[in-house]
């Protein structure tokens, strides 16, 4: 039985006022009785804006599509935080497809089997569902006569960027606990960085080992590598439309020991992300990181790397450490906060929800006693 809905925005709206709305609607209709679904897929089409005929430049497209992710993710907050939401990207040009952005027919494919309780639009989408679809329930939002391209607004999106070529391994690092709507842009945005015609593509996510977490507030409450290991990927598999279970134990990636300068040996723990429209499978290296440059400084072969804005400045330590080693700089891009005005004071993180779960601890404790 399906355990999510889905909202499906056909064209994004340039009205933030109607986002919203249509957000809203899609939240508060799974968390009614109704349905009483607790995840929520909210499927956005990449506005036209963003490509050049069939063309779709990641690394040029990055913060615009950075800033819709962040957005959405943001809009959500506050409405029912028991509703699970994830953020997929969609393009109408099969061409532009591959990889994190998924071609309009893919969630046909996905209903058809089942993926699906109930599917919300704002525009008409029986061309897509077909005219039989069942679950599919039309949303009344009020249209405004508001048409501008609000992602555009920041000094990041109109940055111009050197020419160089598109990346075929991204990277990124993090205890990712817990995994909260800035964990599911920064890894969305790792996987956006592979186009569709990657030879060879890979991600590279750094999970925090032992070493690293020894400082980490109420660390007694982190879950374990596997734990985290498996939901990391168990979310990038659900973004790039991937239904296969993850389970570490699994013999799709040997565990195995990598000799490496780190303090520590870390574990590498490969996964295969499978693209629904045919594309070449995406493979994902889980690294069990032991300090703060992890394999960003044992693979040459990375060339980008994905911070946030508490994290950047550690973009700027690994590629001191890569010129000390005489390789070429990595490509650092740069998401933005999600939650509150954008802010570390307001933003949830996963220390909160830590410290939250000591308090609650501390509570129960009161109570046995």
């Amino acid at each position: 039985m399906a355990t999510r809905n889905l909202l499906f925005l056909r064209t994004i709206p340039t009205s933030l006022g109607e986002l919203q709305a249509a957000i809203t609607q899609g939240i508060l209709f799974s968390s009614s009785s109704i349905t009483s679904i607790k995840s929520l897929d909210i499927a956005v089409t990449l506005p036209g804006s963003l490509t050049s005929k069939t063309t779709l430049s990641r690394r040029q497209s990055f913060y615009r599509v950075s800033n819709i992710i962040n957005r959405i993710y943001t809009l959500t907050e506050g409405i029912n935080d028991e509703i699970e939401i994830n953020v997929i990207l969609l393009h109408e040009n099969y061409d532009a497809c591959g990889g994190v952005i998924r071609h309009w027919s893919d969630l046909r494919r996905l209903n058809e089997v089942g993926q699906w309780l109930n599917i919300l639009w704002v525009e008409e989408a029986d061309d897509l569902f077909g005219p039989n679809c069942k679950n599919a329930i039309p949303l009344q939002i009020e249209h405004e006569n508001v048409h501008e391209e609000w992602w555009t607004h920041s000094s990041d999106a109109t940055e111009v960027l050197a020419e160089r070529p598109e990346h075929n391994v991204s990277c990124v690092g993090g205890t990712f606990d817990y995994l909260h709507a800035g964990h599911k842009l920064l890894l969305t945005m790792t996987a956006y960085m592979i186009p569709s015609d990657a030879t060879s593509p890979k991600i590279i996510v750094g999970l925090t080992g032992a070493e690293l977490l020894k400082n980490k507030k109420h660390k007694e409450y982190v879950t374990s590598w596997e734990t985290r290991c498996e939901a990391t990927v168990s979310f990038l598999r659900g973004i790039v439309g991937d239904n296969r279970p993850v389970s570490f134990d699994a013999r799709e990636g040997t565990e195995m020991e990598v000799e490496s300068d780190l303090p520590t040996s870390s574990r590498i723990k490969p996964f295969e992300l499978s693209s629904p429209i045919g594309r070449n499978p995406i493979t994902v290296e889980m690294h069990e990181i032991q300090d703060a440059f992890g394999p960003t400084i044992t693979m040459e072969e990375v060339s980008c790397l994905v911070v946030s804005e508490e994290t950047k400045s550690g973009g700027k330590l690994i590629n001191d450490k890569r010129l000390e080693l005489r390789w070429s700089e990595l490509e650092v891009f740069t998401v933005g906060l999600v939650g509150g005005d954008g802010s570390v004071a307001t933003k949830l993180s996963s220390t909160e929800m830590r410290r939250r779960r000591a308090e609650k601890a501390d509570v129960l404790k009161g109570f046995g006693s």
